[in-house]
């Protein structure tokens, strides 16, 4: 099937989610790696629950979610999304999942962030973008520090990873901010 493209980059592209993706998510939640990681744990999901939950998913106003494929090989890689979306403050939280864990560690993460930045405050015109992030994930913070996002507060203690607690770090950009960064 061909993807419809949202928004492209030099080897990425944003399209819109298919049903068919409902199996990568289903894969992704049901590895105990991902499920310790996202603090998860005994959430066991059916497909048809994941089939369901994309379902309910595209009719939500508050919740959008994108595809991450690689132009090149036409993979699926990751689900990239904004919850929480506040029509009156013109403002939402970002989610990201990265499905293949192949694909962890390359490039991707920085051009996939730019670009979706460039799909939310130039197209659609957001005015702010929040985020967290374990402390303990210090490749993301880097690289959303990289991508104009900034620390503005830090829970302390809030996840709990078997034996020990980590901060969850908070982080957002604002739309200034991300124009002012394309000037430099």
């Amino acid at each position: 099937m061909e993807r419809i493209i949202v928004l492209k980059w030099e080897k990425v592209a944003l399209v819109v989610p298919e049903r068919e993706d409902s199996v990568l998510w289903y894969k992704f939640i049901n590895d105990i790696e991902n499920q310790i990681f996202l603090n998860q744990r005994w959430r066991l999901a059916s497909l048809e629950a994941e089939y369901e939950y994309y379902d309910n998913l595209k009719n939500r106003n508050d919740k959008k979610m994108l595809s991450i494929m690689i132009l090149e090989s036409k993979k699926i890689i990751w689900s990239i999304s904004l919850f929480d979306i506040s029509e009156k403050n013109n403002n939402a939280v970002l989610w990201v999942l990265l499905w293949d864990k192949q694909e962890q560690n390359k490039w991707f993460w920085t051009e996939t962030i730019s670009l979706m930045l460039k799909y939310w405050f130039e197209v659609l015109g957001l005015h702010k973008i929040k985020l967290e992030a374990l402390e303990t994930n210090s490749r993301a913070i880097r690289v959303y520090e990289k991508c104009w996002f900034k620390e503005y507060w830090r829970a302390k203690e809030e996840h709990f990873d078997w034996d020990k607690y980590f901060d969850t770090v908070c982080m957002e950009i604002l739309r200034k901010d991300y124009f002012s960064s394309l000037d430099n």
